[in-house]
């Protein structure tokens, strides 16, 4: 997965998935721009592990609630790096709370970040695609929003909105030599704020019978990225061990 020569940002990039992805990328010859909310330590560290693989990096610590950190965020990748190549939309908001409790403001709260923020993002970046005649955006899902748990309405609702996102975006932008495509990890083994509702029975239901790791994550990110798959676009790839919806989830 040849990725030398190219540029590309990662968001959410701070720990877990949007760090192992940022530095496969970087195994891979890209350098790595590398943003977060606030986490600029984490960030950092990432950097450090970018540079160790051969790449350059960038980190800009921001909010893509905030549009004006978003510019902020893609100007000074650019300046630094040059020209976005590949966008991995990985920062995400998965709060919880019942659906008879969530309010508008909790509403607007998420899709600020999982929605407007995506779409602003990779507004802003897609210049410099069309501009070098293609590109590549990957955007991540989740499995567990297909599968459904109670106390995510809004934010699920939000993941699931990205999904019609892939397939607009790759429908409009394809005739450019830009490839838009949706990355939906399973359960990881990752630094969790919270733990999975109904963890053991949702192992049990994977065919694989066990977490997948943040590299395998990565690696299908890359590989998205990168110009193996020059044909696929508008798809969204699983990487989940074969786990399909059961009502052993909750």
């Amino acid at each position: 997965m040849d990725l030398d020569g190219r540029t590309a940002l990662v968001t959410g990039a701070s720990r877990n998935v949007g760090e192992a992805t940022a530095v496969a990328l970087a195994e891979a010859g890209a350098d790595v721009g590398i943003t977060a909310k606030r986490d600029e330590a984490g960030c950092l560290a990432t950097a450090e592990r970018v540079e160790s693989a051969g790449g350059e990096s960038a980190v800009e610590v921001g909010d893509l609630a905030e549009p004006a950190d978003i510019d902020r965020i893609v100007d000074g990748v650019r300046a630094e790096l040059g020209p976005i190549d590949v966008l991995v939309n990985n920062a995400t908001y998965r709060p919880k709370k019942p659906f008879l409790e969530v309010e508008p403001e909790d509403l607007d709260e998420v899709l600020a970040v999982n929605v407007r923020g995506l779409y602003l993002t990779t507004q802003r970046v897609v210049p410099d695609m069309l501009a070098a005649g293609g590109g590549s955006v990957v955007n991540l899902i989740g499995a567990l929003v297909y599968l459904g748990r109670s106390g995510k309405s809004h934010s699920y609702a939000s993941k699931l909105g990205i999904e019609g996102m892939v397939r607009q975006l790759a429908s409009e932008l394809g005739p450019e030599g830009i490839r838009v495509n949706g990355l939906s990890p399973g359960p990881i083994d990752t630094e969790r704020e919270e733990p999975i509702d109904g963890e053991e029975e949702l192992l049990e239901a994977i065919p694989l019978r066990r977490k997948g790791t943040v590299r395998e994550v990565a690696d299908a990110a890359c590989f998205l990225a990168s110009d193996r798959a020059s044909f696929i676009t508008g798809q969204v790839l699983h990487v989940n061990g074969g786990v399909y919806p059961t009502p052993n989830v909750t």
